[in-house]
């Protein structure tokens, strides 16, 4: 699969299916775009051009720059965005993302909304202070000292190793990582210093909404058993967009793409769906079944 070198990064994606509309698949923190997303792949490349980047730090993608911050990702999507769409001449362009995906495609659609014809957000929040108080106590603790601490979060499946089964609980159990070994897969495809990179950079993490709302149309998807980013959060998303809808999926938590590929399936092609049926012109004759 192809990398893209811009200024800012250097981008591994993968590309999946055919057409003209595309859906950029941007992955949470702590995963890959193959770990997040292949559950759902198989349900749209059939009719959509998919394509699935790791993002900066994650999976294929290991360098990761010093000044690093949520708003140099989001630039970086967005000049992959533009590549692509000259590339492979797309007509429409989606952007979804899952956790952190979601909050850099929400950061993507404030700031740069004529780049995109809509955005998809799953499990989304646009704000991580409810997070700080945790990043900051993990960043207290001395680099050469973190693989150890580590082991205690691994030891009893918390966050954020606490996603084991949901990733492989379709396996026999012998072929079930333990949960220390889990833990070490994590930090492979994440290293620990590009960890902290990311929670340095989420003590700042904030949403730059604009004034006035968003025309772009908007898709929110939450698990109804997601205790980390619980379905209350699209309150505070949903005021600064003109046009959105909210789904819940029941009986399912935080990875909601990964454990319920099918209902996520069906709602985005709702979603898009309805968005071609009203010609795509305006948001105001958006309508999400």
């Amino acid at each position: 699969m192809p990398y893209f070198t811009s200024a800012q990064s250097e981008l591994y994606y993968r590309v999946y299916g055919k057409g003209g509309t595309a859906l950029f698949l941007v992955h949470g923190w702590y995963q890959t775009g193959t770990q997040a997303w292949r559950n759902l792949i198989a349900h749209l490349s059939p009719r959509y051009t998919i394509f699935v980047p790791d993002l900066m730090g994650h999976g294929f993608n290991l360098k990761m720059p010093r000044d690093f911050s949520t708003r140099l990702q989001e630039d970086a999507l967005v000049v992959f965005i533009r590549f692509t769409k000259k590339k492979y001449r797309l007509r429409k362009i989606f952007v979804a993302g899952h956790s952190y995906g979601a909050f850099a495609a929400l950061g993507v659609a404030a700031r740069y909304p004529k780049d995109i014809d809509g955005v998809i957000a799953l499990s989304a929040v646009d704000d991580y202070e409810p997070y700080r108080t945790q990043f900051r106590a993990l960043l207290k603790v001395p680099l050469f000292l973190t693989r150890i601490f580590y082991r205690i979060p691994a030891l009893w499946g918390g966050f954020p190793y606490g996603d084991r089964l949901q990733f492989y609980g379709q396996h026999l159990p012998e072929l079930i990582p333990g949960r220390l070994e889990y833990a070490r897969l994590k930090n492979k495809l994440l290293p620990l210093e590009n960890a902290r990179r990311y929670m340095r950079s989420f003590l700042h993490a904030k949403i730059d909404w604009p004034e006035k709302q968003l025309t772009t149309p908007l898709l929110l998807i939450y698990g109804a058993n997601d205790a980390l980013t619980p379905v209350s959060w699209a309150k505070r998303i949903l005021p600064h967009f003109k046009k959105a809808v909210v789904h819940t999926v029941d009986g399912v938590g935080h990875n909601v793409q990964i454990t319920a590929p099918e209902a996520v399936s069906r709602h985005l092609q709702n979603y898009l769906g309805a968005w071609a049926k009203s010609g795509g012109a305006t948001a105001k004759n958006f309508a999400a079944s």
